[in-house]
Formats: structure tokens, C-alpha cells, sequence
């Protein structure tokens, strides 16, 4: 069975990374190993988003590790490099990475993107939210068709959305 590492980029909103992980889990997404990288300003934010993973995993049997990366703001440099050095490894190690863009600043995702092209990747998603009136807000509380999901790889399993 792969193994997968799900990488996932805090920026602004914590309830755009706790509302992807959750809707990927009901698409049959899982995760053996998850990666939460930030910059600095959104540090404060990471221990409610491991909560939430941790409980959201907890609720589908799984239990993966959670490991938080923090970057400087702005430090798209050293974003790419821990993106490079962090893939090679996790590519070393037998993973197929899985990486949800949906909170992430310019910088992050660029970087993350670039580097990850190199690498067997299971996903690269965003999921949207159609009407700011749910902004903070769990999944379950919004309506599904106001969060289209985007696979930007295919998905047999992403509808018209």
C-alpha cells in the first residue's frame, strides 16, 4: 500500500485547512504522515489546526502523524528550500505527497508547487468557498455546493463542482 504525506499551507483562515482535510477524508483521502506549514504571523493559529486534525482523524480511526513547519513572513526563499528538502526526503522515504493549497499565501503555494513537480504527487487540491457568508464556519455547517473541490491532477471522484 503507498504511503501518503499530506501537506497542507496555514495562511489566513484555519477553517480552510480543518474543512479540506475533512472533505478529503470523505473522499477516501488519508494520510499516514501531515505537514502544516505557515509563516510566522499565522503561528498562533497551529495549535487549534492540529486539534482539529487530530479529532477530525481521530473521528475516521486514523491517527497520523502531525508535524508543523513555520517560516518567516515573506520567506519564500526559505520556503522553497524546505519544500525542495522536505519532498526529497519524504520522496526518499516511499511517500506520494498530497498538498491542499486552499489556505495558503502566494509565496507558500508558489514555492510548494515548484518544488513538489518533482516528486510522485497523489493530489494537489483547492477547495473553494462560494459565498463569504460561511467564512468560519465547519464543513458540515456549510453547504457542500458552496465548496467546490478542485483536484488540479484529476479525480474520478470530483464531480462537476
Amino acid at each position: 500500500m503507498t504511503k501518503v504525506a499530506y501537506v497542507t499551507l496555514l495562511g489566513r483562515s484555519p477553517w480552510a485547512v480543518i474543512n479540506t482535510y475533512y472533505k478529503l477524508l470523505t473522499m477516501g483521502k488519508k494520510a499516514d504522515l501531515i505537514y502544516v506549514f505557515t509563516e510566522e504571523r499565522y503561528r498562533h493559529n497551529l495549535p487549534k489546526v492540529v486539534r482539529a486534525i487530530e479529532a477530525i482523524s481521530e473521528a475516521y480511526n486514523l491517527s497520523p502523524a502531525i508535524k508543523t513547519e513555520v517560516v518567516p513572513d515573506y520567506g519564500f526563499f526559505v520556503a522553497d528550500r524546505k519544500f525542495r528538502e522536505l519532498f526529497s526526503k519524504l520522496g526518499r522515504e516511499g511517500y506520494r505527497m498530497g498538498l491542499d493549497i486552499t489556505s495558503g499565501r502566494k509565496a507558500l503555494v508558489a514555492a510548494a508547487i515548484v518544488q513538489i513537480r518533482a516528486f510522485p504527487v497523489a493530489f494537489i487540491v483547492y477547495m473553494g468557498l462560494l459565498d463569504q457568508d460561511f467564512p468560519d464556519r465547519p464543513y458540515m455547517m456549510i453547504p457542500t455546493h458552496l465548496q467546490p473541490i478542485k483536484n488540479f491532477l484529476g479525480d474520478e471522484n470530483e464531480g462537476d463542482e
